[in-house]
This record gives structure tokens, C-alpha cells and sequence, in this order.
């Protein structure tokens, strides 16, 4: 039989597709997700800023810095960004997301 390998994920990874799931929910307009004239290196690097992973006794779990929308339901837009991340980084990974804690820093005016 095919010993097939190990399977590992460099750092930064589980954060940056947390990046781009919440960079995909209305209401969301922060963290350094959105960005025009960058390269796509650093446009990677600002997908996952603001975005903490951390591996626990067989599951993970995030804590997410955004900026909201003035005027949303910030209750629900919070909600949806668990969502998000936790079914992107599940199906992305097969590992189990624990909880996925929302810290919103910001407002901005639309």
C-alpha cells in the first residue's frame, strides 16, 4: 500500500482563508481584506491580519478583528462572519473549528 505522507498547513494559511471567507460577508469592511493597486503578495499577507488561529485539544479556534458597516445589524453580520469562516476552514481542512470569537474595531461610514 501507498504510504501516502504527511499533510501539513504553513503558518499563516488557516487565517488567510478565514480572511477571504469574511472578506465575502456583507456588512464586513475591514481588516485590511479590500485592496486596489496591491500586489498579490501583500494583498495575501493583509487577508489574514487581524485574524488569530489556534489548535486545541483536536479543534481550532479564530478570533477575527473586523470593521462593520454603519448601520447593520451588527449582531447578525457577526453571526454570518462565524459561519463563513468556520465552513470555509472546515471544508478547506477537514479539521473541526471549535469557535470563532468576533471582535469588532471599527465602524465605517458607508
Amino acid at each position: 500500500m501507498l504510504d501516502l505522507g504527511d499533510y501539513k498547513l504553513r503558518p499563516g494559511m488557516i487565517e488567510l482563508m478565514a480572511g477571504i471567507a469574511l472578506s465575502r460577508v456583507e456588512g464586513v469592511s475591514g481588516v485590511a481584506m479590500r485592496g486596489e493597486g496591491m500586489d498579490e503578495g501583500k494583498r495575501r499577507k493583509n487577508l489574514a491580519k487581524g485574524i488569530k488561529a489556534e489548535a486545541g485539544e483536536g479543534a481550532l479556534t479564530l478570533e477575527v478583528e473586523v470593521h462593520m458597516d454603519y448601520g447593520r445589524d451588527f449582531h447578525q453580520v457577526g453571526r454570518e462572519v462565524q459561519g463563513a469562516v468556520k465552513e470555509a476552514v472546515e471544508s478547506m481542512t477537514g479539521w473541526r473549528v471549535e469557535a470563532v470569537d468576533v471582535n469588532v474595531t471599527g465602524v465605517n461610514a458607508v
